[in-house]
């Protein structure tokens, strides 16, 4: 058998492994941080036997930085545990369940047959899956994160949710600022009731004059601003509808340009999406700190509440900070 033939074989018994430990709230990082490391034993120790792996009272190998040493030689630099749950009696059996899917496989001969650069070659591609495992089920699935820092204002704490999602990529900025912006309308209009569409959802499909509608006014939430937006706006105006455009800071001068460009700039209003947001949470409170703070935490809960509802993705959802209340 080849190296891939034997890699993927025994990747068949590492899936059976793995997904056999998956519940409602998805896979534990000690199942991922295990199979990472007994992998690794694989190299030089098979068929695996418990006396090579265990020492008596932790796993060998099973460190937070041996498991980083693996992720990075496989492209991944975000940190997974510190530990990585050596001594942990629920990793000690999750190894030993592990030892048992491997040495029964049917490529089990085969590999330890192999010579070591062979044995090198599939133990890259199981970590590599397993890897690929791990940004599925913990890195894609980790809630945003946000500090809070009480002397600092709403709108810094606003700002790092979308920094956040930025850093995911894709269209994570777009779908957390059109959510947020919801909170901060179910937020400042608490007795309305506020649309909760996902943000894939064109608004032809829901006949949607915009993202949201308040009594006469429009919003329209975008991380850029095009003429078709504009087009929205104009077509607002023409049912009487008060256009309100929020998008990024360094975007509004380009939204404004587009508006004079379509000669409806005197006729709408365009705001920096962190500021709307900030404003919900502040101007209620009257700028008094605690208040801040706690309407603060019902934006971020109302969020999480919208997301859940809307969105398949629970990465989305933000880490509220255990010092918010």
């Amino acid at each position: 058998m080849t190296a891939s033939e034997i890699a993927e074989a025994l990747h068949g018994a590492i899936d059976d492994w793995y997904e056999a430990q998956r519940t409602d709230t998805g896979v534990n990082r000690n199942v991922m941080t295990v199979g990472l490391i007994m992998c690794e034993h694989m190299k030089t120790d098979f068929p695996l036997a418990e006396a090579q792996w265990f020492s008596g009272s932790q796993i060998r190998l099973l460190s937070g930085s041996k498991i980083s040493k693996i992720l990075a030689r496989h492209g991944e630099t975000r940190p997974l545990a510190s530990e990585g749950g050596r001594t942990s009696r629920g990793s000690q059996d999750l190894a030993r369940g592990f030892e048992t899917a491997i040495n029964s496989s049917t490529a089990a001969a085969s590999f330890a047959d192999a010579d070591q650069d062979m044995r090198a070659e599939v133990i890259k591609l199981l970590q590599a899956a397993m890897v690929e495992r791990i940004q599925t089920d913990f890195f894609d699935r980790q809630r945003l994160q946000i500090e809070y820092r009480s002397h600092e204002p709403t709108s810094t704490a606003v700002r790092q949710l979308l920094d956040a999602a930025g850093d995911r990529g894709g269209n994570a900025t777009g779908a957390v600022a059109q959510h947020v912006v919801g909170a901060a309308l179910c937020l400042h209009y608490p007795d309305m009731e506020i649309d909760n569409h996902s943000y894939t959802t064109a608004d032809e499909q829901t006949g949607r004059v915009g993202d949201f509608v308040v009594d006469d006014a429009a919003f329209h939430v975008t991380t850029a601003p095009g003429e078709a937006l504009l087009r929205k706006c104009v077509q607002n105006l023409s049912l009487d509808v008060y256009p309100i455009v929020l998008t990024l800071r360094d975007r509004i001068a380009a939204a404004e340009g587009l508006a004079s460009n379509f000669d409806i700039a005197d006729l709408l209003s365009v705001r920096d999406i962190v500021e709307f947001v900030a404003d919900a949470v502040d101007v209620p409170a009257q700028y008094e700190r605690s208040t801040m703070a706690a309407r603060l935490r019902d934006l971020l809960d109302i969020y999480n509440a919208r997301v859940a509802v809307a969105e398949p993705d629970p990465s989305l959802q933000v880490e509220i900070p255990d010092n918010l209340g």
